[in-house]
């Protein structure tokens, strides 16, 4: 089955964000919603990102978590003049974690067990993002907006 393409342009990317206090994760998606950057910062770094990201690749729309810290998430974008979409993330850690094991599968003994009962052996915030860029994408075609 041939992946889903959404209806923006293959050079057009969809920034997402999972904010956190501590930490945010990003992720930057194409249009079939494939993650080509993912990154972990600070709240403190968030803008730096930003504004790099912002220069090196054509940014469509910020799509951010609608949780923790996105208040400081969202002045650092509107600051940046970028639109934004909030997102519901409830129940994205699992379907994240499920992401981060197909991008990292499990090697050695750890290939014996369900990757569902598995945790990841670093934060992974950036895939929490992905998920969250994934879900954006996935309520535009069902709004119809799909080619």
């Amino acid at each position: 089955m041939a992946p889903a393409v959404y209806n923006i342009n293959m050079e057009e990317y969809i920034l997402a964000v999972d904010p956190g206090k501590g930490k945010i994760g990003l992720a930057l998606l194409d249009g079939r919603g494939n993650p080509v950057r993912l990154l972990i910062t600070t709240p403190d770094e968030f803008l730096h990102w930003l504004k790099i990201w912002s220069e090196e690749y054509h940014l469509l729309q910020a799509v951010v978590g609608n949780s923790t810290g996105k208040d400081l998430v969202l002045k650092d974008i509107r600051h940046c003049l970028l639109p934004y979409t909030l997102i519901d993330e409830r129940n994205s850690t699992q379907e994240a974690r499920l992401l981060y094991f197909e991008f990292n599968p499990p090697r050695g003994w750890r290939r014996l067990f369900p990757r569902s009962l598995q945790y990841p052996s670093r934060p992974f915030d950036d895939f929490q993002a992905a998920v969250i860029g994934r879900r954006y994408l996935q309520s535009r075609i069902k709004a119809g907006e799909a080619k």
